[in-house]
């Protein structure tokens, strides 16, 4: 299942707002349910590519993706790729990019993307506006 990333919508058919069990409808897969740090009060839904976050109001917030997701931007893969050249493309895409020492945030993407070495992208995380006031 592919799952392209429309900035502050959604990737594929999950838009943020929906409920778990919109997603679950969607995905067609029982997720499994957990804490993602103790100090969340929300259950993460946990399914074998991804992890859907909800917010206090039980709507989805935000989506993490991992292997064996196939995640594209602009028609652009993402998980797997090199990291130096999601990077670029994002650099070129978003002069305010902010990059650590695992990856990097996109404000204006309402993107994340993570790899432990800076050698190949091993998570991309979508947002909703406003996911990390």
């Amino acid at each position: 299942m592919n799952f392209e990333i429309n900035p502050y919508v959604g990737a594929g058919m999950i838009k943020f707002g929906m409920t778990g069990k919109q997603v679950q409808e969607i995905l067609q897969i029982e997720p499994q349910k957990f804490s993602k740090t103790p100090l969340c009060d929300e259950l993460t839904d946990a399914y074998p590519f991804c992890h859907v976050f909800y917010k206090g109001n039980g709507n989805c917030e935000a989506i993490e993706f991992f292997e064996p997701a196939d995640v594209t931007i602009q028609g652009n893969t993402l998980i797997g790729k090199p990291y130096e050249k999601v990077s670029s493309l994002f650099k070129e895409l978003d002069r305010t990019l902010e990059e650590d020492e695992v990856g990097f945030i996109s404000y204006k993407y309402g993107i994340s993307v993570y790899s432990s070495d800076l050698q190949r992208v091993e998570g991309v995380l979508a947002f909703e506006e406003g996911y990390y006031d």
